[in-house]
């Protein structure tokens, strides 16, 4: 496992010690010195080309465990590129720089891999697949992640509460994977995915793409049943309905490929006047 030098400046280091308060005033009691590691994904100096182009460069910037984040920025921006390189998508080439998340550095993981420690990526086209149920695709997801397969009626309980809360009717089960569905309701099916495998970071590249301004409304509701302190999202956009119902930490301005400005809530309204 590699672990970039960076991050250990990221943390003090926890140890046990007969320490000797007269001799070190930090501790006021003695043999606990505690270590608090933060935990987050890392971007950092990161530059990245596809073929011989380079898209991103020298990007850097902490998203912290539990706090959500907006990318904003107008089309061919490097927003979607970004989320691309964190992915671990093999066409976006890492030519400098590093991703870290909780300090491991992750250039060298794959898709899989990533998506296993945390890092999930919803899609802007999401594909319809026929002759893949999405009970089996449910399943085979959720079982990549465990120890051992759950059992056909054990995966039934897990998944069939997580379809009520989010009003899924369980037919959608039986139904070859988003063939037919309405973009709606493949979104839905993303919000059920985040439901069931909790991920870290939850990558929501144009989410709203497709979907009149009531579904999105409804999507956003949606997610805000699975925004919790132990995960962050991530959201990618040129719009702005998506952000009215997530609290934001931070947001961040890409163009062409660079970071133009970072700031608070108080960007969503600048950017809204300078391009509109």
């Amino acid at each position: 496992m590699k672990y970039s030098p960076i991050f250990k400046e990221k943390f003090i280091l926890f140890s046990l010690t007969s320490c000797n308060p007269k001799k070190n005033l930090y501790f006021y009691g003695c043999n606990l010195l505690i270590n608090i590691i933060l935990i987050m994904l890392s971007i950092k100096n990161l530059s990245v080309q596809v073929e011989d182009k380079k898209i991103l460069n020298q990007i850097s910037f902490d998203f912290k465990d539990g706090k959500n984040y907006c990318i904003l920025g107008k089309n061919w921006s490097g927003k979607s590129s970004l989320a691309m390189a964190i992915t671990g998508n093999p066409k976006y080439e890492i030519s400098g720089g590093e991703i870290l998340l909780d300090g491991q550095v992750l250039n060298d993981m794959s898709p899989d891999e990533r998506s296993k420690a945390g890092i999930f990526l919803t899609f802007q086209n999401i594909p319809e697949i026929p002759g893949v149920k999405l009970f089996d695709f449910l399943k085979s997801i959720y079982d990549s992640r465990q120890e051992a397969p759950t059992t056909f009626i054990g995966f039934k309980k897990i998944i069939e509460p997580l379809m009520q809360d989010l009003e899924i009717s369980r037919d959608f089960l039986w139904r070859d994977l988003n063939v037919g569905f309405s973009g709606g309701e493949k979104r839905k099916i993303e919000v059920l995915q985040i439901k069931l495998l909790k991920p870290k970071y939850i990558i929501l590249d144009e989410i709203d793409s497709g979907l009149d301004v009531n579904a999105v409304r409804q999507v956003a509701e949606l997610l805000q049943t699975t925004d919790t302190e132990e995960n962050s999202f991530i959201i990618i956009t040129h719009l702005f309905e998506m952000l009215q119902n997530l609290p934001l930490e931070q947001i961040v301005i890409l163009d062409h490929g660079e970071i133009r400005e970072i700031g608070g809530q108080e960007l969503i309204e600048k950017v809204r006047k300078d391009w509109f």
